[in-house]
């Protein structure tokens, strides 16, 4: 009876241990395709240097003088040379501006701490070193920009600038104040400020290549490029972070994507001009007109993604840098042999 018992232990026992090699090998064959092997490649933290703190907890009556020690660590706001007096009056009026005050003070609350954000933008640059071994990584800063929700991140000759006051989160007062829409201070959370830091190195990447896009599809491939750095770039956080949707908003994209190529191709918009035409599909709005208010926005934008995602899925050996300068929008779409359901 004990070797029976024994038995049937060892066997339990065994069974568990094979289901969880198994589960292993099913999470590591999760990994997405695009997800580069960065473990040889080391790159200390990024450190965010934050203007924000340099310039509200100065004197403002002595602003030229709290500033000096800092100017040539902040020489991205504060310039080469020693402030003169009209930048110093700019300066105070900005300091002392009640409004600018409470978004610096509630920019402080909310982030509590950069430790969350410094840590995704030091795993996204070993990626960035692994697909541009030759371009140096950027000095970032943060800092209050009185709600630049158009630019929350700006980038200018290796310095990568971003406001925390654009990344509040949803429910905050002061978007509502200044008259944002819903669906826009939707995307203002915190954890969205990687995904923008990224967006805009894509875009500086993509103005060096030679091709500007003229046609739908052409615009469509060029959006799907930037949507598909930023694959390359955090592999690992959810579509709906790397497109702007809500839950719902991809959940509708993605039953209704054959649906929505199918009216492109039925109406034969793909090489239409038209600028009416080509921002119906890709312009930021709460859903796309020519469907229904329950539609998902920028619907040319996910197809691009996914026509991108199918061409370097099906040509393994071409590099990012090399569908970033692929001009021939026909070509990846052709190559990726796209049939949506």
């Amino acid at each position: 009876m004990v070797k029976q018992i024994t038995r049937k232990h060892c066997f339990f026992c065994l069974s568990i241990a094979l289901s969880v090699a198994f589960f292993a090998c099913s999470t590591r064959e999760r990994k997405p395709f695009y997800e580069a092997d960065v473990s040889g490649i080391h790159l200390n933290k990024i450190l965010v240097s934050q203007y924000e703190e340099i310039l509200f907890n100065a004197n403002p009556f002595i602003l030229s003088e709290e500033l000096e020690p800092h100017r040539e660590a902040f020489s991205i706001f504060l310039g080469d040379e020693p402030v003169g007096p009209e930048g110093q009056q700019q300066l105070y009026d900005f300091v002392t501006d009640p409004f600018l005050i409470e978004l610096y003070l509630d920019s402080r609350e909310r982030w509590e701490s950069l430790d969350e954000l410094s840590k995704t933008l030091t795993g996204a640059f070993r990626f960035y070193i692994y697909h541009f071994p030759d371009e140096t990584v950027p000095r970032v800063y943060s800092y209050v920009s009185g709600i630049d929700y158009i630019m929350p991140v700006k980038y200018h000759n290796g310095h990568m600038v971003i406001a925390l006051d654009a990344y509040l989160g949803p429910g905050y007062a002061n978007y509502d104040n200044i008259g944002l829409p819903r669906y826009k201070s939707q995307q203002m959370r915190p954890e969205k400020a990687p995904v923008d830091a990224m967006r805009m190195l894509a875009e500086q990447h993509l103005a060096e290549a030679p091709h500007v896009p003229e046609n739908l599809l052409e615009h469509m491939i060029y959006q799907g490029k930037k949507q598909f750095f930023l694959d390359c770039m955090l592999p690992r956080i959810p579509d709906s972070l790397k497109i702007s949707y809500t839950t719902r908003q991809l959940s509708w994209m993605q039953d209704n994507e054959g649906a929505v190529w199918a009216y492109k191709l039925d109406n034969e918009l793909l090489y239409s001009t038209e600028h009416g035409v080509i921002q119906q599909f890709l312009r930021d709005a709460p859903f796309t007109s020519v469907f229904s208010r329950q539609s998902a926005p920028r619907t040319g934008v996910y197809l691009g993604w996914q026509i991108v995602r199918e061409y370097m899925r099906r040509n393994p050996d071409v590099s990012l840098q090399e569908l970033i300068h692929e001009g021939d929008a026909r070509k990846i779409l052709a190559g990726a042999r796209y049939r949506p359901r």
